[in-house]
């Protein structure tokens, strides 16, 4: 994920702290004054304000780096540039300061050795500022990545209750032995294989609700019997048509027929409009699509039940579903697994 542009001017402690300790150390340590003497003390102020230009316009740099060449990308061209640009800019900025005094103020010797300890020190100032930051940021990253992992593990246990909960929709059941009464008389071998699908579907929940994954040709399976019962109830206006690659592929499991029964939840199902229902996978992808024809009374949705699936996705795989909409269309992608868990 690429990096925001992150940096602001905001004096801290921290910062008052390091300015005012290489104010005086530079000063005191690298600069031919008398100690104690009014010089020195002005040359204490000049360094502290060099400092601070040097320290903030080091943050400028650091939030440029990262946002150009972040860790994820390269770590050693992050640092390399970070260390050059740092030590260049601080170099610069010490060496102005010092030509700028030494104009303005008191003539200084300025040699050769003296430009030399200068940028000793902006060697040092680059390191310090590069220790202090970079680890505060990546201290910074690995708490936010703590905080995430809870975060989505709270997320997948209220997912699970919820699935625990839901199972499938009480509402299909219902649905499903009225479906049963009224064809058991009328036509018992539909009737057989009515019940035979709704037990196949009803067993899949009750062995892999708990699973992490399940092979597409599983799922692909259990859907097919589901739309079996919805087309006895439907008369057939549920009209499903299956690509799927045959690798071996896994998902989530039952998240196939959430989509399927979402879709069903809300569109209206006729002999005019038909339920269209396309599953196919392409690139690490299964789609699962289906025309919309919104119901007049539109049933009311909180959005939980892909909010749900994009939960367990994100804590299973670390890696989020894809929904698109365009008015006629509506599909979710799912990420597929190569490998069982």
């Amino acid at each position: 994920m690429a990096e925001k542009f992150t940096y602001s001017f905001r004096v801290k402690w921290t910062t008052l702290l390091g300015v005012f300790s290489f104010g005086i150390l530079v000063p005191t340590f690298f600069v031919p004054v008398i100690l104690g003497s009014e010089e020195h003390f002005l040359w204490i102020f000049v360094a502290t304000l060099i400092s601070f230009v040097i320290w903030e316009g080091s943050k400028l740099i650091q939030a440029l780096i990262l946002y150009f060449y972040p860790w994820e990308k390269s770590i050693i061209k992050h640092l390399s540039y970070e260390v050059a640009s740092i030590f260049v800019f601080s170099s610069l900025v010490l060496i102005v300061g010092l030509l700028t005094y030494n104009a303005l103020v008191s003539e200084v010797s300025i040699s050769i050795s003296v430009v030399l300890q200068n940028i000793f020190v902006s060697f040092l100032l680059a390191l310090l500022f590069i220790a202090i930051n970079e680890g505060a940021f990546l201290f910074g990253k690995w708490k936010a990545s703590l905080l995430e992992q809870e975060r989505l593990r709270q997320e997948n246990l209220i997912a699970k209750v919820e699935s625990l909960k839901k199972q499938l929709d009480p509402h299909f059941l219902f649905n499903s032995l009225s479906v049963l009464s009224g064809v058991v008389y009328k036509d018992p071998v539909l009737a057989d294989r009515f019940i035979t699908k709704l037990a196949q579907v009803y067993r899949y929940v009750l062995e892999h609700n708990d699973e992490k994954q399940v092979p597409l040709q599983k799922e692909i399976s259990v859907v097919e019997a589901y739309c079996f019962l919805l087309n006895v109830r439907f008369y057939n206006k549920v009209l499903l048509d299956v690509k799927i690659a045959e690798k071996p592929v896994y998902v989530l499991p039952l998240s196939i027929q959430l989509l399927v029964e979402n879709a069903v939840k809300h569109n209206r199902i006729s002999d005019t409009s038909p339920l269209e229902l396309k599953i196919y996978t392409a690139d690490n992808t299964v789609w699962v699509e289906n025309t919309l024809n919104k119901k007049d009374t539109q049933v009311e949705s909180t959005g939980i039940g892909l909010k749900n699936l994009e939960a367990r996705y994100k804590y299973v795989i670390g890696k989020s579903i894809q929904v698109e909409d365009n008015g006629q269309v509506f599909k979710v992608g799912l990420p597929l697994l190569t490998e069982e868990a």
